[in-house]
């Protein structure tokens, strides 16, 4: 029997599959096959689409070798000698691929494979390739593969590959031995078989009368009909009892007369409406065209209104293909059965797969075996499929498919595709056979038991043996593994699959043991408007379902696809870890259901979306801006006007109906930092050398790629894909494809709803409606048949109720994401700084030198620094600036950046003149932080600075050459020397040179004096070092002499700022000791020394008196002299000692202090360890210890003592403040200059502080200074109204630093010369406070101190201009409402309300440096310094 008649008996046998008997047989295991082949042979990169990568051109790319692949004991060395050892008889060398995309590429290389495998060479086989011009341009993968192809007609498949014609003159005219079909296009044209066979072509596949009978799907039915199966419900038989099931009456040619053909089609929409009412909506209605497949020429619909313009898209869609109508199978699983068919009258069952997971009736994922059907149950319907295609006759691979339900465990026939399905290689995964190998060999006329690979699969010992195989009665060996596979498609899963089309960059796939995949789209390719959206098939093979499972999700997860098109990666993840995929609980519909209700989607934070797609923006902004500037200096210009923008730009992002506008400022080459109504997040980005972008910020790095499309911004985040669209107008409609128009929908100037179809396009080979995004009257702007692209302009509306649409808001809270700061090397800071990066140079150079461990890298990062200023500068000083560009661009042609980076530089010249002067006022504690004095190197880049001449470089040169002088101070043992001949020089005025503020570095010299070789130096030196300690005392009695061979030194002292009448006489005593180690045993007899110069009840006037022993050698511990203290305790107290102070001198080292007051109960106090015995008291810090417990945190300066205060009270979280309280020696800090040199040492040594861990952001800081030299010539209240002005200037001058720290009060104690009553000189200590602390911002005021003369502290405090009648006392009090309030204001990120008075202060001078900024020459003018 062959034709039809075959076909019905094949078909009758199926009626009676369930009485099938079960049938067992010793199965035995097999091991991989041509999966692990294909997975070695070319996927051993990551990144599987580089050429190199995928295919070479010698035979080194087929080295691997086939998973226990069977040795050849035919030893056949050519296809002709194979052929015949095979039982063949027609040898194939040349074959022409009819096909393209991933059916072309797949065919190559498993054939190609198995000729390497079977005769070691891969080109055993030729493969002639058939392209289109929009392959070529996508770089399809398939023809590089080929080894030579022909160039056909572009457009449409009927100009290509499904033109008969075309193949069949290319196969005749490339003389080729057999054409490969593949699946789609002509594959299933009976026409070419045929034209094929009369020209004595091989049809690798079945042939034409076959071919046209089960190749149709009406034909099949009705065949199935026949054989009296049960089928569902169509329009050749719609389920009653009167409408039989139409009936294959063969006539003579073996054809179903046409008469019963056409009655079971649908001819025209009217008799698509009539069949689905006689079959019934219940369930649904398919329309499905005979000739299509792969989705394609399939529509479900519910209702006749669907229907009627569903039937016109299937009939667009495939063209000329009968239609008929069926009943939607529900609960229904899709599962074939893979049979191949030889010319002998073989045909075997190679398992199947499970394809239920379908979208518009395209599968999505495919598997096998298929597990959801008992074994038994399968077999049966593998034994029907192989009587079905051995009865007929059937050639080469083909896939009978079923529907079948599991609960009732009934299957139905579907259809049976006549050609290779794109799923194939799941088959091939379980059963080791190389199917389009095993298609080449069956064209050849080689029978399937004689093919190795199937001998195998039925455990023959001997897989080149030639023994008959009995494919109906054995059964192959079990399958003991699990294939799934993924589709990778160009479709937007967010649009319910719709198909895109475009260029591919880059496909980036990590294989591994477990997964394997092929792509038809090379490097830099794409996927064409004309193409089938599927580009790529990732395959995962385990020992069960859930292990293939799970690998096939870790291979998508690592897969990333760049380019124009959307693809489904993201969407495919989410799927396999439903819990119902997972139970595999699933039908047909389940995904269907799944897209209509959105269940499955691919979600990100919102706000990490709107960021990510920020840095992408300003990313993009960076380059494009710097490559225009360049262009623009290319072409002669000289305008560096857009320079500034490349740093500092606004970027807005508009996502869910929100638009996000960011201002964003590049801090560092590679640091972003992004503001946005309060928010302020730092992102350091790095671009990998595939083009991502690596962004830092909340404390994760994200990966991120981006592309600007017509519709707006599709942002790729941590491998999910996100569509921003761009804000478009309403009443404009937009298409979202790629594509041609087929018709409109409604006429012009005709009413449509918001979310009706109003257009149909075609788009890769599918039609699909667009939907209407707003309600009115629709204008059509193009024809039917126009080419379309994304974002092109469809039809125009004219809106119905303009109020109603929807409106775009503008965020204005808080980003859910966490504020963070990228922590950035200091010195590279600087380089930041001086290459005009928007820094805080204040913090940056005290950050940098705080990072230098030793002198010499301190040395070299301040030479650097200033070296580069110049280079800079002295490009642009006393030159036009058209003139330098010029002369960069001449100079640099091929690397223009150059040229930007210099400009860009210049341009900050404010701020890098900033980091610079606060480098250079660093160098005030250089030898305070590293020991050493400021190197020459230094000295001499200072000097350097001295050649500019410009008067923008005036501040910077005048503080350079101020430290060039001061360099010229001598030496240690110079200035020691110096020191040494003053003190022996008998015309020395010891009082005037206590007093001398040149003394104020040698302090501590005169500690290395002590124990001098002559007798009168050492004299001089204790003397002077005790009235310089003393300074701010009246000191009316000193004798310095030798009292039992210790220098010594007793001394009356008094407070100078009370009025004679009421001074209290205090004793002080000095005694040196040669070795600290006779502390102990020396102590007493000093006591004695000094009970013996008070005359009187020493402890009349209380504790009142001092000690002071210098150890001029030696060393004991803290615990050594605390002993020996305690142990005289009493004396003490007989003494009326108020401190005890020991000074351990430490050769050219600053001595050690520790000092053990009274009020401790002589215990050694922390806080005042490291100072001279007044300190304490100048600094006033008996006055915080009311109210606060102090920590001391180290500081630079000599001079300056730095203490973290906790406020005391039994409040949580109470507040904390900065103190920072320092002494100068030098006068003048009541005018503009000294007050802001003397303002900006305490700022700088706020800033180190910041990096304390016990300094918060809510801490409120406080400086103190203590002016010691006394002021001639001015009165209080002038003094007031100065200070006034004073604080004025610098708040204009340091307004933005001195809210950064949040200075909330600056304190200035100054020592005003006076007499008293009686006419007696006197000193009047003037306070000068400016404070936050009652709620404007830095208010001014100034009082009259009046001190207790026995402790000096001051007990009243009288306001200037007030009246001595207005006094108060003000100890340092804690936390008032006002702080408390600022406080919390900080701690949460925010800004105190009065506080805004100051943000308006920092405004308004904002606004004057931006004035000034944009001006230029050097006439430009300056802030005004009293702007308040």
């Amino acid at each position: 029997m062959n034709g039809y008649a075959a076909a019905a008996t094949a078909l009758l046998a199926l009626s009676g599959v369930s009485s099938f008997a079960p049938q067992h047989s010793a199965f035995t295991p097999t091991k991989g096959g041509a999966f692990g082949t294909l997975k070695s042979a070319f996927f051993q990169s990551n990144d599987i689409v580089s050429p190199s990568n995928i295919a070479k051109t010698d035979s080194a790319l087929w080295a691997a070798t086939l998973e226990d692949a069977p040795a050849s004991s035919a030893n056949a060395k050519t296809v002709e000698d194979y052929v015949k050892a095979r039982g063949g008889d027609r040898p194939i060398r040349k074959v022409l691929i009819a096909n393209n995309g991933m059916a072309a590429t797949k065919s190559i290389m498993s054939m190609r494979q198995w000729a390497y495998m079977e005769f070691g060479d891969e080109r055993a086989v030729q493969f002639v390739a058939m392209a289109t011009p929009e392959d070529l341009k996508a770089n399809a993968e398939f023809v590089r593969l080929a080894d030579t192809y022909v160039e056909v007609p572009a457009g449409k498949n009927l100009n290509n590959y499904a033109n008969v014609d075309v193949i069949v003159k290319i196969a005749q005219e490339q003389g080729v031995d057999a054409v490969w079909p593949g699946w789609g296009h002509a594959s299933e044209n009976p026409k070419l078989p045929n034209t094929l066979d009369s020209l004595g072509i091989k049809f690798i596949g079945p042939t034409g009368p076959v071919m046209s009978v089960l190749g149709d799907k009406i034909a099949a039915n009705i065949l199935a009909q026949t054989a009296k199966v049960a089928s569902i419900p169509w329009s050749g038989s719609f389920g009653g009892p009167d409408d039989g099931p139409l009936q294959a009456n063969l006539n003579a040619e073996g054809t179903i007369p046409e008469e019963i053909f056409e009655k079971g089609t649908a001819r025209n929409v009217e008799e698509a409406v009539e069949a689905a009412a006689r079959i019934g909506y219940e369930n649904g209605i398919m329309i499905k065209a005979s000739e299509g497949g792969g989705g394609k020429g399939i529509r479900f619909v519910d209702n006749e209104a669907d229907l009627r313009n569903a039937y016109i898209q299937v009939e667009n869609e495939v063209i000329g293909s009968p239609i008929f109508i069926m009943q939607l199978c529900k609960n229904a699983r899709h599962i074939e059965v893979q049979i191949v068919g030889d010319q002998h009258g073989n045909a075997v069952a190679l398992n199947g797969r499970d394809c239920s997971t379908q979208r518009r009736f395209q599968k999505i994922f495919e598997e096998g075996p298929p597990s959801i059907v008992p074994k038994e149950t399968f077999h049966e319907m593998e034994l029907a499929a192989q009587r079905l295609t051995q009865n007929i006759g059937y050639q080469g691979a083909g896939t009978v498919e079923y529907l079948y339900n599991a609960d009732s465990n009934e299957y139905f026939f579907l259809e049976l595709n006549p050609r290779l399905q794109v799923e194939h290689p799941v088959t091939e995964g379980i059963t080791g056979t190389n199917l389009p190998a095993t298609q080449l060999q069956v064209a050849m006329g080689i029978p399937l038991y004689n093919i190795p690979e199937v001998r195998k699969l039925y455990g023959r010992p001997d897989a080149y043996g030639t023994d008959p195989i009995d494919f109906l009665e054995e059964r192959y060996v079990d399958i003991d593994s699990h294939v799934m596979a993924a589709r990778i498609t160009a479709e937007n899963p967010d649009e319910g699959f719709k198909p895109t089309s475009g260029s591919i960059e880059r496909i980036k796939f990590q294989s591994t043991p477990n997964v394997w995949g092929y792509f038809s789209v090379g490097a830099n390719g794409g996927i064409h408007e004309f193409a089938d959206s599927q580009f790529g098939h990732l395959f995962a093979k385990g020992p069960n379902r859930e292990s293939a499972r799970k690998s096939l999700v870790l291979a998508l997860q690592g897969m990333e696809v760049r380019g124009d098109i959307r693809n489904s990666v993201e969407y495919l993840i989410k799927l396999l870890e439903t819990e119902d995929f997972k139970a595999n609980t699933i039908d047909t519909a389940w995904l269907d259901g799944l897209i209509k209700e959105k269940a499955v989607a691919v979600e990100m934070p919102s706000h990490l979306v709107v960021v990510s797609a920020a840095v992408f923006k300003a990313f993009e902004h960076v380059k494009t801006v710097t490559e225009e500037v360049m262009e623009s200096f290319r072409k002669g210009q000289v305008s560096t006007g857009d320079i500034p923008g490349i740093n500092s730009f606004d970027t807005e992002v508009a996502y869910m109906d929100t638009k996000y506008r960011f201002h964003v400022e590049r801090i560092s080459p590679d640091v972003y930092r992004f503001t946005l109504d309060g928010n302020v997040i730092d992102v350091e980005v790095t671009q990998t050398a595939e083009g991502a972008l690596l962004a830092t910020f909340g404390g994760e790095t994200h990966r991120i790629f981006g592309m600007d499309e017509p519709l707006g911004l599709r942002l790729s985040l941590d491998g999910n894909t996100i569509l921003m669209p761009t804000i478009f107008d309403p009443s404009e409609l937009r298409t979202d494809v790629t594509g041609k128009v087929v018709r409109y929908l409604q006429d012009n100037g005709a009413p449509v709803e918001e979310g009706q179809p109003y257009v149909e396009v075609e788009a890769m080979k599918m039609i699909m409606p667009l939907k209407a995004t707003e309600s009115g009257k629709i204008t059509h702007n193009l024809s039917p048949g126009s080419v379309i692209g994304a974002g092109d302009l469809l039809a125009s509306l004219e809106l119905k109720d303009p109020s109603k649409v929807k409106k775009i808001g503008t965020f204005d809270g808080t980003l859910d994401i966490a504020e963070s700061s990228v922590e950035m090397d200091a010195a590279k800071s600087v380089t930041d700084v001086l290459s005009g990066f928007k820094l805080d140079a204040e913090a940056v150079a005290q950050q940098a030198l705080d990072s230098m461990s030793d002198s010499a890298s301190a040395a070299e990062l301040i030479v650097s620094a200033i070296n580069e200023f110049y280079r800079v500068e002295s490009l642009f000083d006393g030159q036009i600036p058209d003139d330098v560009v010029r002369t960069l661009t001449k100079a640099n042609e091929d690397s223009l950046d150059v040229v930007i980076a210099e400009n860009m530089a210049h341009q900050q010249l404010p701020l890098r003149s900033q980091l610079l002067l606060a480098m250079v006022r660093q160098l005030d504690t250089f030898q305070d932080r590293y020991g050493v004095e400021v190197p020459d190197s230094i000295i001499e880049a200072l000097d350097s600075l001295s050649g500019l001449k410009g008067k923008a470089y005036g501040e910077i040169i005048l503080a350079a050459e101020e430290k060039v002088r001061e360099a010229k101070i001598p030496s240690f043992d110079v200035r020691l020397a110096d020191l040494r001949a003053k003190l022996a020089d008998t015309e020395t005025d010891f009082t005037e040179l206590s007093q001398s503020s040149t003394l104020s570095a040698g302090v501590d010299l005169l500690t290395n004096l002590f124990d001098d070789a002559d007798e009168t130096v050492r004299a001089a030196a204790l003397e002077v070092y005790t009235r310089r300690v003393y300074r701010t005392y009246a000191v009316p009695e000193i004798e310095v002499e030798d009292i039992d061979g210790r220098l010594s030194c007793s001394f009356a002292f008094q407070f100078a700022d009370v009025p004679s009448a009421d001074r209290v006489t205090r004793n002080g005593f000095f005694s040196n000791i040669k070795d600290a180690g006779n502390f102990a045993q020396e102590l007493p007899d000093i006591l004695n020394a000094m009970g013996s110069k008070i005359s009187g009840d020493a402890a009349a006037a209380g504790p009142v008196n001092v000690l002071q022993i210098a150890a001029l050698g030696g060393d004991t511990s803290v615990e050594d002299l605390q002993s020996a203290i305690d142990a005289n305790k009493d004396k003490l107290n007989m003494l009326g000692m108020r401190t005890v102070t020991v000074l351990s001198t430490q050769g050219k080292k600053d001595p050690k202090y520790f000092s053990f007051p009274q009020c401790e109960g002589f215990k050694e106090d922390p806080l005042r360890r490291g100072m001279r015995p007044t300190f304490h008291h100048l600094l006033e810090l008996g006055r915080l210890t009311d109210n606060y417990e102090l920590e001391r945190i180290p500081a630079v300066g000599r001079n300056v003592q730095i203490y973290v205060g906790s406020e005391k009270t039994v409040r949580r979280n109470a507040a904390k403040a900065v103190f920072v309280r320092g002494i100068t020696h030098t006068p003048g800090l009541t005018s503009v200059l000294g007050a802001q040199r003397a303002l900006l040492q305490g700022l700088d040594e706020l800033e180190r502080a910041q990096s304390n861990s016990k300094v918060t952001l809510q801490s409120s800081s406080r400086i103190y200074l203590h002016s010691l030299p006394e002021i001639e010539g001015s009165t209080p209240e002038q003094i007031g109204k100065e200070f006034n002005v004073v604080i004025d200037k610098l708040k204009s001058r340091l307004a933005q630093r001195l809210l950064k720290l949040r200075v909330d009060e600056v304190e200035v104690k100054v020592r005003v010369k006076s007499v008293d009553e009686d006419g007696n000189p006197m000193v009047v200590p003037v306070r000068l406070i400016a404070t936050s602390m009652e709620g404007e911002w830095l208010k001014t005021a100034a009082f009259i101190e009046r001190p207790d003369p026995v402790t000096g502290v001051t007990r009243e405090f009288c306001i200037i201009g007030e009246g001595d009648d207005v006094c108060m006392l003000d100890p340092y009090d804690g936390a008032n409402i006002i702080q408390t309030k600022r406080a919390i204001a900080r701690r949460v990120g925010s800004t105190y309300a009065y506080d805004f008075l100051g943000l308006l202060e920092v405004g308004l001078i904002q606004e004057w440096d931006d004035y000034i900024s944009g001006l230029s020459g050097p006439n430009a003018p300056a802030i005004p310094s009293n702007l308040y």
